[in-house]
Order: C-alpha cells, then sequence, then structure tokens
C-alpha cells in the first residue's frame, strides 16, 4: 500500500503532517481557513485530488495560524451557501431531486439552516471545497492522546509474535466500514479504507499473515449487531474483534455501555479466547442535534462510558478525545466527508492511527 508510513504516521507525533484538509469558505470578503499546528515549513499544497499544486503569493499565504486565499488564487472557494441551505424551501428542491427511496427528510441545523443531503454518498460535494497542505510543525501535541497497548491483549501479542496467522473481525457501522475515504468511491486520490491499512501495518510489523475480514454495515447500531453477531463474527471465530458502533445509536452513555457489554458478551460466550477493541466513535456534526433524526445525540458520552468494560483483553480506541484535540484549532467541516457523520479521508486516517498506535 503506497504512503503507509504517511497514512499511519499519528497526527499526536507532530513533525511532518501529511496532506491536512482545509475547507475554503469565504466570509466577509477573506476565504481563510484554520491549521491544526503551528506551520513551521509548506511543503506543498495540492487539491484534494491532489492533480494541482499551488503557490505561495500567488494562490496563498499564511497569516496568524491561517491559510488564507489571496484574491487571485486558483483555489477552490465558496460560501457558506455552499455548505448548507439557508431556507427549507431549498432542501425541499434538492429533496425532489434524490432517489425516492433515499429515505431522509429535508434536515435542519440548530441555526436554522440545512443539509445538503446529496453529500451523502457524493462526497465530492464537499471535496470540491477542501484542500490539502503538507507541512511541518515545531508545536507539541496538547491533550489526549493514544498509547501503544498490546500488552493488554496477550492472546494475540502471543500469536503475532509466533508470526502465526491471526484473524481480525471489524463490525461497526458505515465508518468502519471506510466511508467517506475516496478509494470506496474511485476518486482521486484513492485513499484505502483505514481498516486495510490497519492490517497491513500490522502485517509488516509482526511479518505474518492478517485476515481482516469488514463485517460492518452502514446506518446501523448495536441492536442489529447483536442480531447478526452470530452470523457476521461468530462463525468467522477471529482472534481480535474490533466493535465500531455508537454513531448511529444516540441513546444515553450508560445505555450503550450496557448494549455494548451484551455484544461483547454474546460473542465472549462463543468465542471465550478472542480479544476486542471497543472504538468510541467520532463525534458527528454538532448542528444536528434537531429532530427528527438528531444525528448529534449522546454519542459524546460513549468514550468515559466504555472505560468500564474495558482492561485485560478489552482495549478503548478513543477517536472521539483525539477529535476534540484536533477541534480546538479545526473545524469540524474541515474534517467532514458528508458534514454529517462520516471523516474525510484526513480524519479517516487519523481512526487507522490511533487503532495501529493501541496495536504496538
Amino acid at each position: 500500500m503506497k504512503n503507509l508510513n504517511n497514512y499511519l504516521t499519528p497526527i499526536w507525533e507532530g513533525g511532518q503532517i501529511f496532506r491536512e484538509t482545509f475547507t475554503m469558505i469565504e466570509e466577509n470578503g477573506k476565504c481563510s481557513a484554520p491549521f491544526l499546528y503551528e506551520p513551521d515549513n509548506i511543503i506543498k499544497v495540492e487539491s484534494y485530488d491532489g492533480r494541482i499544486e499551488y503557490h505561495e503569493g500567488k494562490d496563498w499565504y499564511i497569516e496568524k495560524g491561517h491559510l488564507v486565499l489571496t484574491p487571485e488564487s486558483r483555489i477552490p472557494k465558496t460560501g457558506w451557501d455552499g455548505i448548507y441551505f439557508s431556507s427549507l424551501a431549498e432542501a425541499e428542491e434538492e429533496k425532489k431531486k434524490l432517489p425516492p427511496n433515499f429515505g431522509l427528510p429535508p434536515i435542519a441545523t440548530n441555526d436554522g439552516r440545512y443539509i445538503k443531503l446529496f453529500a451523502i454518498g457524493h462526497p465530492w460535494i464537499l471535496y470540491q471545497w477542501q484542500v490539502t497542505v503538507t507541512y511541518t510543525t515545531k508545536e507539541k501535541w496538547e491533550g489526549y492522546k493514544p498509547v501503544p497497548s498490546l500488552n493488554l491483549l496477550p492472546k494475540l501479542k502471543e500469536k503475532l509474535q509466533a508470526k502465526e496467522k491471526v484473524k481480525i473481525v471489524l463490525y461497526g457501522d458505515s465508518i468502519s466500514y471506510g466511508f467517506d475515504c475516496t478509494g470506496i468511491y474511485e476518486l482521486e486520490p484513492k485513499q484505502p479504507k483505514w481498516a486495510d491499512m490497519i492490517a497491513e501495518s500490522l502485517s509488516n510489523r509482526f511479518n505474518t499473515t492478517v485476515e481482516l475480514i469488514n463485517a460492518s454495515r452502514s446506518g446501523e447500531n448495536s441492536d442489529w449487531a447483536l442480531e447478526n453477531a452470530k452470523e457476521l463474527v461468530i462463525k468467522e471465530k477471529p482472534d481480535l474483534v474490533i466493535l465500531g458502533f455508537g454513531m448511529n445509536d444516540r441513546c444515553k452513555g450508560e445505555e450503550y455501555k450496557e448494549k455494548t457489554d451484551r455484544l461483547k458478551g454474546r460473542i465472549q460466550k462463543e468465542l471465550p479466547n478472542t480479544e476486542f477493541i471497543l472504538i468510541a466513535t467520532s463525534l458527528p456534526n454538532t448542528l444536528l442535534n434537531t429532530e427528527p433524526i438528531n444525528f448529534y445525540a449522546y454519542q459524546d458520552q460513549y468514550a468515559k462510558a466504555l472505560e468500564p468494560l474495558c482492561g485485560q483483553g478489552c482495549i478503548l480506541a478513543n477517536i472521539q478525545d483525539v477529535q476534540r484535540v484536533i477541534m480546538k484549532r479545526k473545524r469540524y467541516i474541515d474534517l467532514a466527508g458528508n458534514n454529517i457523520n462520516h471523516p474525510n479521508d484526513f480524519f479517516a486516517r487519523i481512526h487507522g492511527q490511533v487503532i495501529d498506535t493501541l496495536l504496538k
């Protein structure tokens, strides 16, 4: 897999930052977007697909930790009207153009705008406004960061060190499946699913065969997971199960912990030697705590809720606390694939970095 080191070098290590994404939205006559770190040296500014390189002075400049477009810049930009509809009438007009079985009504934001639903399954609607920057920084990460935890998965560790084949089942929702990585859509730069990166990294690290079965299903939650665990997980007899639900559960943290515990127990009853990684889901667009869907509900409680289930044989992949650090600087729109809950390539890689680090 090309660029595996670039893909999986943890964002919290600083140093060189690979293809960080910036959504270029013009406000009050100026178009800028924030860096995660204070940049030291800009290596390359590119279009999202990597086909066009943009140049300092001609297309962009740096000001107060932001990438700023020049008046004559070739970098595509939009206003907030390119991201959201401003009225229900516009959203209803879009709805007429969507497939009859699309299934979602117009979705309002907390501030009275409406999501562009066509971006679901068509992430280029957002990616056309996103530019990527590879740069170096001297600034240090401050806040939560994952730590290597393979010692807490002793059975998996023993097999890996003995160079025995290991089998991993990833069982989760659309984010676990890999949306919105460009490789799924055959869009440039065709970034692979983050789970495939993890499997290849683990295989390379231990010089052994790692079989990854991605049993994830878009739109599903922990109730569905429990109903289908025997067919999709237990029959595979994996060494490691990665559970990646939560985005679509939208229940309170304590209830989510109980559901996850039942699912984990269901698998353990049949497979007592199987070990687990529990993913604390990334956080959706915080503007979407609105009826009738409430895309943003209680997901921000799930990391704390899952902690009591972890220990020997089960570890936590805390995506959301890494995201919280990032969003002290970056905006949700800079990480977004569909502007509801799917990560773009940059944020999807960070999912992979968290789990790859745990498996060291």
